[in-house]
């Protein structure tokens, strides 16, 4: 049996192409491929013409047969030239003539294989027949008709006459040249390769970003409740929106006239934040240890030596007392972002920077999940809490995978759809050739744009196996080339998002850190996760 494409008829609206299609699958040997209800787009003259075919016989060893298939009653009046087709004795309808349409398939398709860029012109020959399924040919063929391309209903009556008739055709066109088996499937591949409309993962992931970075109604209520309420401790899960809220209402705040200071812990989002707020002279944004060596500066108190170790930049934080004393008060409002990150001792000092330390504007975010951070100690008495429960930040498939690291009161989640979380077990001797190959996937197969991405590690960058070049890409903590992919410590990206992130040299449940790790960094991915869980072996 003949090789069909498609497998079996889609095209059948003509009760004849079903018949022949039914035949040919019978008559011809599995050597032979035929495709059915052919089409194709080609140039003539520097414009686009639709060229087709009702079949078209690939035979390595003959060649390639264009079918044209006329069903019912067909006749050609001498008289009128003209042909027609109907009933024997009603109606009848004009119709083009089917060998000159069996010609034109047949050139037009040679045309347009022969501008394929690697079409060999040795390949062929190229025929054309006409079949009649349902009648017998009465009368002499005509004059510009070999008997040899006319296939009627006799020949369709077994198989074997019917590929005797075929094989005649095709021999009637032989000109020396051979398709051969190359040919052959050069042909199939053009005429009816299989094709598939994907979206880049870099476009599903755009779609999903755009949904999340915007503010909703529902937090766009929280910034009207804020504006009636001086002092408010605003709590709230990772992708709640708090750090987004609190730039908005810094600078809401600054924009109707108050001196207002925004800090935060984390140095890189506070140098973040500082680029996207800036343009009112009003607002100052530094993270709480750039606050201290500030003021620490402006107050000409002595400063220890630099580099600073963790200590020494426990003395530079102690600093903030005396030189808010001796500078005096300076802010209208506060603000204050990953508040569960400040110690004690830090809110009094920070308290005496506001011109009315007891009633003076405060608003102070915070993570609620119980089981990692604590409400701030150390707050003064009477602020307002108000509870953020919904999920902004995060697509539904990310939204799933930090609820695993989560324990506290229910989350809604209300990002959108987005790709599937990928969970990868790597050997540690394997990380770097697996997060090259990642990479590659996501950035090359994927489009999605290398600074689009971060790579987020438990250590720190100099200590990291991911550092240095994975494949065709570059992790370091500054990227500047076109493949260069920011490499960055969990910690140190805290308070920070990413379009897409990839979390390496996690090592599983059984590190005590693993829930808290894990908890920071996924929930740093607006719309693309991969975790890469290294194994010991």
């Amino acid at each position: 049996m003949a090789r069909m494409h498609p497998q079996s008829i889609v095209f059948a609206e003509s009760g004849a192409e079903r018949q022949v299609f039914e035949a040919l699958e019978r008559a011809l040997p599995n050597t032979c491929d035929v495709l059915h209800h052919v089409s194709w787009v080609q140039r003539v003259s520097g414009r686009s013409r639709d060229g087709e075919s009702d079949f078209v016989i690939v035979d390595p060893d003959r060649g390639i047969l264009v079918l044209e298939v006329k069903g019912g009653v067909v006749r050609y009046d001498a008289n009128t030239g003209s042909w027609s087709t109907g009933s024997s004795d009603g109606p009848r309808t004009v119709i083009g003539d089917p060998f000159q349409q069996a010609t034109n398939g047949k050139w037009n398709l040679r045309r347009w294989l022969e501008e394929l860029p690697d079409w060999n012109k040795a390949w062929g020959p190229f025929g054309h027949a006409v079949a009649f399924p349902s009648g017998l040919l009465t009368g002499g063929a005509l004059p510009q008709t070999d008997p040899g391309l006319l296939i009627d209903a006799e020949d369709f009556q077994n198989n074997a006459r019917l590929k005797q008739k075929l094989d005649g055709a095709l021999q009637l066109w032989a000109d020396g040249s051979r398709l051969g088996e190359a040919g052959a499937a050069r042909v199939v591949q053009a005429l009816a390769h299989d094709i598939e409309i994907r979206q880049p993962l870099g476009m599903a992931v755009d779609e999903a970003d755009r949904e999340i970075l915007q503010l909703s109604d529902s937090q766009l209520g929280i910034l009207r409740l804020l504006s009636a309420t001086r002092r408010v401790a605003i709590s709230g899960p990772a992708g709640s929106g708090k750090t987004l809220l609190a730039a908005e209402k810094a600078r809401r705040l600054a924009a109707d006239g108050f001196r207002t200071l925004f800090t935060c812990f984390n140095r890189p989002l506070a140098d973040y934040l500082r680029g996207s707020l800036a343009g009112n002279e009003r607002l100052e944004v530094l993270s709480f240890h750039q606050l201290c060596r500030q003021l620490a500066v402006e107050a000409h108190l002595p400063l220890p030596p630099q580099p600073w170790s963790q200590s020494q930049w426990d003395q530079v934080v102690g600093l903030l007392e005396p030189a808010a004393s001796k500078l005096g008060p300076r802010y209208d409002g506060l603000v204050i972002d990953e508040g569960q990150d400040f110690s004690d001792d830090w809110w009094l000092p920070l308290l005496t920077l506001l011109h009315e330390p007891d009633n003076g504007i405060l608003y102070v975010f915070y993570d609620s999940n119980q089981a990692i951070y604590r409400r701030p100690g150390g707050l003064p008495e009477g602020l307002v809490t108000v509870p953020l429960w919904e999920n902004w930040r995060n697509t539904r498939p990310i939204f799933d995978a930090v609820m695993r690291f989560f324990e506290g009161e229910r989350i809604e989640c209300r990002g959108p759809a987005g790709p599937a979380v990928e969970w990868h077990k790597v050997a540690t001797r394997d990380l770097r050739r697996e997060l090259g190959i990642v990479l590659q996937k996501l950035i090359v197969d994927g489009r999605l744009g290398a600074r689009e991405l971060v790579v987020l590690t438990p250590k720190t960058v100099d200590r990291s196996a991911c550092g240095g070049r994975c494949g065709n890409f570059m992790l370091t903590p500054t990227p500047r080339g076109q493949t260069d992919v920011l490499l960055s410590s969990i910690y140190r990206f805290k308070g920070l998002d990413a379009k897409a992130v990839i979390v390496c040299e996690v090592s599983g449940p059984e590190d005590a850190s693993f829930v808290q790790l894990m908890y920071v960094a996924c929930s740093r991915a607006r719309s693309l996760l991969v975790v890469m869980e290294t194994l010991s072996a």
